[in-house]
């Protein structure tokens, strides 16, 4: 058992004999150089400023709050207005149990 492990580690090893250091392409050190030192665009600028998750968070964020403020501002209006309809049902009520202009009532005791 012990020599079947041993010849699996030795088989392990030798694979390991070929290895060489890996190396990078043909000037590539210069491309990336030139890469980091090339000035961005605006919309580069505008567009990686954009893309970091707290920025899309806080935007999401307003966004939501915005809804809420119409959909608050909605409910608001909509109860004023039910309470200026009941307003004007009371007026309403108040001016058809007044005598009307031409009929005159007796003045005379």
């Amino acid at each position: 058992m012990d020599q079947h492990l041993d010849k699996k580690i030795d088989e392990a090893m030798q694979s390991l004999d070929g290895i060489e250091k890996a190396s990078p392409r043909p000037f590539f050190f210069t491309r990336l150089e030139a890469r980091m030192q090339r000035e961005k665009s605006r919309w580069e600028v505008i567009s990686s400023f954009v893309a970091k998750p707290i920025v899309a968070f806080a935007c999401i964020c307003l966004i939501i709050m915005i809804n809420v403020a119409v959909i608050l501002s909605s409910a608001n209006s909509k109860n004023l207005t039910d309470q200026q309809n009941s307003e004007q049902a009371t007026a309403d009520e108040y001016n058809s149990l007044s005598a009307p202009l031409y009929e005159f009532v007796n003045s005379t005791p």
